[in-house]
């Protein structure tokens, strides 16, 4: 850690990040409010939270590619100040009394669109600037701070909100945006230029690239398969049944914000432990049996009664999802070659952001049809468990991994 934290490329990537986390956080929280308190249609939030979301799918694939193409503290750079400038578009149509959800949707379909962007070059260059000792310490510091940040983003945003306004909140996101690209300014980062090929390829040519490099080891199949799990059967029901089940037990907003809180306590605790402790021996085997965990634990927050229960069972779950991914992160980054770091880890965070919607899509129809939502966070973990012992027995080379 002391030789991590010497590391003056890595703190301004870490603190680049705090500032991006800390900006996001705080647009999000704002641009919530705005559209129930002052627009009052919150029929629309679920839309725009889309907007948001979707376009990052895409974009981390052409993000994977240019990663791997073009000098990443750029990428960074320029993504972080068009992020501040957006964010801008916004504070000019509140004072003009402008500001539509036409125009919030069409702000959030663009920033979406450079999230993807930066993802894989922030994965990939923190790969390029320590060393293979030190990436599980820092892909660590870098989650469990982002996780602090996202606690930290929305309850600043509430307090500027009640005791200013949301030009207030819409300028302190762009200064933290603008804070976060100086961090990454090339001339600071000075990381390597990738080398040109000798041919000149396409977008697709590298992507397929990327992907047939993806399916020529089965240890990144395993990898991927692992962090699917725990996305589509286990944090997407169960960040969705949160407010559902809190409503059921007769709870306030505060009963949902302790789950909620719950499952920070359960994150960070692990990522505490894992700034602390190396796994070098049986690391495939550890993985697997963090989630099996993770959805056990699932199948037991489905079946308890009690919103006192369901605190820690909650945290149990952070804690062994975050043990599953991190380790796994690691590992996937380890193992790849640096020329194809950039399209590989746009892979891995597609795997890891694009299962969450479309599980609590599925969850939500499921309940339409008249589902109770502990039935289906049983099913959901039911599910997950037969897939996961499934890949604990199929996966050889990852489970023998040391």
């Amino acid at each position: 850690m002391k030789q991590l934290l010497k590391n003056k490329q890595f703190v301004f990537v870490l603190q680049s990040e705090l500032f991006s986390v800390l900006s996001f956080s705080m647009f999000m929280i704002t641009i919530s409010w705005y559209v129930v308190d002052v627009l009052h249609h919150p029929q629309y939030l679920g839309l725009i939270m889309a907007a948001a979301s979707i376009p990052r799918m895409f974009t981390m694939l052409i993000g994977g590619v240019l990663a791997d193409r073009i000098q990443k503290s750029k990428i960074l750079f320029g993504t972080r100040l068009i992020h501040g400038l957006l964010i801008g578009i916004l504070l000019v149509g509140h004072s003009q009394d402008a500001l539509s959800i036409w125009l919030l949707l069409i702000v959030s379909f663009f920033i979406g669109c450079f999230d993807g962007l930066f993802f894989p070059a922030l994965s990939s260059l923190v790969t390029t600037i320590v060393s293979q000792k030190q990436l599980q310490s820092a892909n660590t510091l870098i989650h469990s701070s982002q996780e602090l940040f996202f606690l930290i983003g929305p309850i600043a945003a509430g307090a500027i909100l009640h005791y200013f306004s949301f030009s207030a909140t819409f300028t302190v996101s762009i200064v933290a945006a603008i804070i976060s690209a100086c961090f990454v300014y090339p001339g600071f980062i000075k990381d390597k230029k990738p080398e040109k090929p000798e041919v000149k390829v396409t977008f697709m040519t590298e992507l397929k690239e990327g992907y047939r490099y993806l399916r020529s080891s089965s240890i990144y199949i395993s990898a991927i398969s692992i962090i699917i799990i725990v996305n589509f059967f286990v944090f997407g029901p169960m960040f969705l049944s949160l407010p559902i089940l809190a409503e059921q037990l007769g709870g306030n907003a505060l009963d949902l914000s302790f789950l909620e809180a719950g499952f920070s306590v359960g994150s960070l605790s692990a990522t505490a432990l894992l700034l602390f402790i190396s796994f070098r021996k049986n690391r495939g085997k550890m993985v697997l049996v963090f989630l099996l965990a993770s959805v056990l634990s699932l199948g037991l927050f489905s079946q308890i009664p009690s919103l006192g229960w369901l605190i820690p069972v909650a945290a149990l779950i952070g804690f062994f999802g975050f043990f599953t991914y991190i380790p796994t992160d690691v590992i996937i980054q380890e193992k790849t070659d640096p020329a194809m770091m950039g399209r590989v880890m746009s892979i891995v965070f597609l795997a890891s952001t694009a299962f969450d919607p479309i599980s609590q899509t599925l969850f939500s129809s499921l309940m339409t049809l008249g589902f109770s939502a502990r039935f289906l966070l049983a099913v959901f973990a039911s599910s997950g468990l037969i897939l996961a012992i499934v890949v604990f027995a199929k996966a050889k080379k990852w489970r023998n991994m040391q």
